[in-house]
């Protein structure tokens, strides 16, 4: 009841469904591309995606809370240090680069470790899915419904590389702060409460 039609370049294909609409009848014969017939799936795919994009966001965030917490915690443990230093002679803006470096190196580390490790996922995804398959005793990706025989995998470079770069910016907001607290400690106050 159908006939499928390769094509050797996609780019082509609304061309071929153009010529072969206006050789064959259309009451008769119907004409579609595989996005068209699978308009429904692939809707459901991009929602999918977006929804993901979402919770990557919110993931992200999470630990830019979760930096922040720790940066604050680090500056009530280390009172008497910050103050030392201040005593010392250390300006504010001494202080307060010690800890927004800090930031910026735990954001280094961890996009960097980050997209190495989601870089090797994505390249083994068909393997962890073998090796879940294995476990569970079922298919997680089953090809009858998706159309597919193996999880396809697209990698954007600049996708990859402005959520690296996203990352980074927000353990370094999340460090300003706890860096502007620590900056503003007087000696005698920071050494006092000791």
């Amino acid at each position: 009841t159908s006939i499928q039609v390769k094509l050797k370049n996609f780019e082509d294909a609304d061309v071929v469904v153009q010529r072969l609409r206006a050789a064959f009848p259309a009451h008769i014969y119907s004409v579609r591309t595989w996005q068209q017939k699978q308009g429904p799936l692939l809707a459901a795919v991009e929602l999918e995606t977006g929804i993901l994009n979402i919770l990557l966001f919110l993931i992200i965030a999470v630990a830019g809370f979760g930096i922040l917490a720790i940066f604050y915690m680090i500056v009530v443990e280390k009172t008497r240090d910050i103050g030392i230093l201040k005593a010392l002679g250390a300006s504010r803006q001494g202080i307060m680069s010690i800890f927004l470096g800090y930031g910026l190196a735990l954001g280094l580390v961890g996009s960097g470790v980050g997209v190495g490790l989601g870089l090797l996922f994505v390249h083994y995804i068909n393997e962890i899915e073998k090796g879940i398959t294995w476990v569970l005793g079922r298919k997680v990706f089953d090809e009858t419904i998706y159309y597919f025989p193996a999880i396809p995998t697209a990698v954007q470079p600049g996708m990859v590389f402005w959520v690296a770069n996203g990352a980074v910016v927000i353990a370094v907001l999340a460090s300003i702060l706890p860096a502007r607290r620590a900056a503003r400690l007087h000696p005698i106050d920071a050494l006092r409460y000791e």
